[in-house]
């Protein structure tokens, strides 16, 4: 039986107890300006007709005529399709959609679109729940920077990335890439290919590569001539040799260790994969990048060694020596260190020190907690040291058993003191900016502090546990009394971003009769080598 319905209307279907793999599923709610409903070999169909409207959870749908098969569930579409979920919209001439399972079936004129990703096919079959999509006759993806089309395609949108398969052409503002298998990295415009690549320039040179990263613009590609990949890393270089029998793999020239799971990349000048013991090793203006949400972790040394394992409490990169750190707020230099990558903890030994803006912090053994966003936390294990330089050139200086700095936005908070404190703290008289004055000193012993920090800079100590303070003028103030033992301001031993990977880097000696120690041993990097520029500037974008 058919019925006519001449006025607009909403109908809401109830949720049914039906469900596919033991899950409930909603029933497709509609709207239409007019209504067929009869029946086909029992089943009960519904025509809608004009300006179409339906929907399920936060899927919606619109079309000129639909057919609604009541008892699968399933909306069968034409005419000005179009789909809006959250930020995702696609417009067909038709579709069949499922509700059961939440699959749509697009075809002829398909657009798909979400931020700057535009999707074009005749073909795409799409999971609203996944938000993965795929074509088998031919697609084009085009965002911002870069226009991919292939035969097959599949687009994972949650994940951020797409897989393309069969005659694939990438085309970036200064090149086209074509290769038969391609990822593309959808927000970083990072297209990663295997096998054979062949990539086109501007002045229509040629290259070839054997598969590898490419970042979108000429300046920023890596085009690799080969990779070694071992258990949690890719190895690549510009040449490569390896004994495929004992699992042993040399590379030399812009050496370059990727992990697989951590966001870290080592680079140097040469390396090896010792597959059968599970260790990389990268020397020669070896640095270690650790990418973090904000910035940049930089660590290099003279080698740096992957330890791999399938303990994942036993994988670590060790590094020795000459371990120098850098990052926008903070330096360091150690003799050597060791990165847990399981705990995200750094250790750093050997007379380890770090700086933060104005602070100095010294200790037997540094450790460092590293997160995905930042750095969270510094530990500074026996003979720990903290020194602040003010406005007027003194130190403030804090030492005791240990210390633990706290990072906000990785930005100095504050700082526990724990065991055998004492501090040199230094009072001024800023009410005038212009005519800053110290009024005099306060020397303390307790047994712990709290010490705070505000835009990174000290701000006011907390004593605990029986304080002993002495108030020292300033015509009372000798050398001796403003220095605690084991205090010496090491400024001229901080590293810049150029010492990060020059291997003729060499650390200052102490001198422990002056509060300044001995300028660095340093070559002079300005100007450099086209080598080293270039290194400069792509740690300068990275960073």
């Amino acid at each position: 039986m058919r019925k006519l319905v001449q006025t607009t209307f909403f109908f809401t279907i109830l949720l049914n107890t039906l469900s596919i793999q033991a899950q409930k599923v909603d029933r497709i709610k509609y709207k239409a300006e007019d209504l067929f409903e009869f029946r086909k070999d029992g089943e009960k169909i519904r025509r809608l007709i004009g300006n179409v409207v339906f929907a399920q959870e936060t899927t919606t749908m619109y079309c000129d005529s639909s057919y609604y098969y009541v008892k699968d569930n399933v909306m069968e579409a034409f005419g000005n399709v179009k789909i809006i979920d959250d930020s995702v919209t696609i417009t067909a001439r038709s579709l069949i959609y499922n509700g059961q399972d939440r699959t749509a079936k697009l075809r002829q004129n398909v657009v798909y679109t979400k931020a700057d990703q535009r999707l074009t096919t005749n073909f795409l079959d799409y999971n609203m729940d996944t938000e993965v999509g795929n074509y088998y006759n031919g697609g084009k993806l085009k965002d911002s920077v870069n226009v991919l089309t292939s035969k097959t395609g599949y687009y994972y949108g949650l994940q951020k990335y797409a897989l393309f398969w069969t005659n694939v052409v990438l085309v970036a503002p200064d090149y086209t890439l074509k290769s038969d298998t391609l990822r593309y990295n959808t927000v970083p415009k990072i297209a990663i290919t295997e096998g054979k690549t062949t990539i086109i320039t501007e002045d229509e040179s040629i290259l070839h590569s054997k598969g590898g990263t490419f970042r979108t613009r000429i300046e920023q590609s890596e085009f690799i001539e080969g990779t070694i990949e071992t258990t949690d890393y890719y190895m690549e270089g510009d040449q490569l040799s390896f004994d495929d029998l004992k699992k042993y793999y040399d590379a030399k020239g812009n050496v370059k260790l990727t992990s697989k799971e951590d966001e870290v990349v080592i680079t140097g000048d040469y390396g090896f994969a010792d597959k059968g013991n599970g260790i990389s090793k990268v020397y020669g203006n070896a640095l270690m990048r650790r990418f973090l949400e904000r910035d940049t972790l930089y660590l290099a040394a003279d080698t740096l060694v992957s330890i791999e394992s399938d303990y994942d409490s036993a994988k670590r990169i060790l590094a020795y020596n000459n371990v120098r750190i850098w990052k926008k707020n903070l330096q360091g230099l150690a003799d050597s260190a060791a990165y847990f990558l399981q705990d995200s903890l750094l250790f750093f030994y050997e007379d380890p020190i770090f700086w933060n803006l104005k602070n100095q912090l010294e200790g037997d053994t540094i450790s460092m907690e590293v997160t995905e966003k930042e750095i969270k936390s510094m530990t500074l294990l026996q003979k720990a040291f903290l020194a602040t330089e003010d406005t007027l050139t003194n130190y403030n200086q804090i030492k005791g058993r240990t210390m633990k700095a706290h990072f906000e936005k990785s930005k100095i908070d504050r700082i526990y003191v724990n065991g055998n404190g004492e501090s040199i703290y230094y009072v001024l008289d800023d009410d005038d900016p212009n005519d800053i004055i110290t009024l005099g000193m306060n020397r303390i012993l307790c047994s712990d502090m709290t010490i705070r920090f505000k835009d990174e800079e000290l701000e006011n100590i907390t004593f605990y546990i029986k304080p002993e303070a002495r108030f020292i003028p300033p015509h009372e103030l000798t050398g001796a009394l403003q220095k605690l033992e084991g205090f010496q301001w090491r400024g001229e031993e901080r590293p810049e971003l150029k010492d990060l990977f020059t291997d003729m880097w060499v650390r200052p000696k102490e001198d422990s009769d002056s509060t300044n120690s001995v300028p660095s041993q340093k070559i002079n990097l300005e100007g450099g080598t086209p080598k080293r520029d270039k290194m400069l500037k792509t740690i300068k974008e990275d960073g």
